[in-house]
């Protein structure tokens, strides 16, 4: 659950089409399937129908509704943080970062400005940040949750292969006994709930058909 800037200029876009119907899945894999806002990935979230396409600059009539199909206001949000942040614009980014506003994700790396304490609590040293932060609220427990369950679930799989290791290790220096090969199966099958997590439950094309 790591920021990145966003390649706009080297993403794949539609040629045709606009943003309602057909770009969602676009925007998608150029965020790697994650929120750009609070970081969660598409498979912690329900799928592709839970995340929204967020106009950066709000398309609202009396903001910028000349961006409506502008792909690049657009990005892939979690439906949390998209109806969090709205038509909310208080004010043009500010290279000092030093002023309530939102930069351009194509722009600026988020995780220049928001970073992750020891509890997984996201916090920034700039005005921008902090009001990022709680603007889209981004310690919600369930994002919290989310996030240790995440760096834990990695911990528990490098250490599960090393385990895995050792026990391939004592499986050819004492051959194969009931022992061994229960330690082999439950670090397998550790392995695989873990990585099952983080398989893509749905993709744009088959909730449509």
């Amino acid at each position: 659950m790591k920021w990145f800037r966003i390649p706009k200029e080297s993403s794949p876009r539609p040629q045709n089409g606009n943003y309602y119907y057909q770009w969602k899945e676009h925007l998608s894999y150029e965020s790697k399937q994650q929120c750009v806002y609070c970081a969660i990935n598409i498979n912690s979230f329900g799928g592709i129908r839970n995340f929204h396409v967020e106009h950066y600059k709000p398309k609202a009539r009396n903001k910028f509704p000349e961006l409506e199909n502008d792909y690049n206001n657009l990005f892939f949000a979690c439906s949390i943080c998209n109806c969090f942040k709205s038509d909310d614009w208080p004010n043009e980014p500010s290279p000092k970062l030093d002023n309530s506003s939102f930069p351009d994700p194509s722009k600026v790396d988020y995780s220049d400005i928001l970073s992750y304490n020891n509890q997984l609590l996201v916090e920034s040293k700039y005005i921008t940040g902090k009001y990022i932060i709680q603007k889209l609220f981004l310690n919600r427990p369930q994002l919290v949750l989310e996030r240790k369950g995440f760096y834990l679930n990695q911990e528990l799989v490098v250490e599960s292969e090393k385990l895995k290791e050792i026990g391939v290790q004592l499986k050819k220096k004492y051959g194969s006994n009931p022992m061994i090969d229960s330690m082999i199966t439950m670090i397998n099958t550790t392995i695989l709930l873990i990585q099952g997590k983080y398989i893509n439950p749905y993709t744009a094309d088959q909730i449509e058909r």
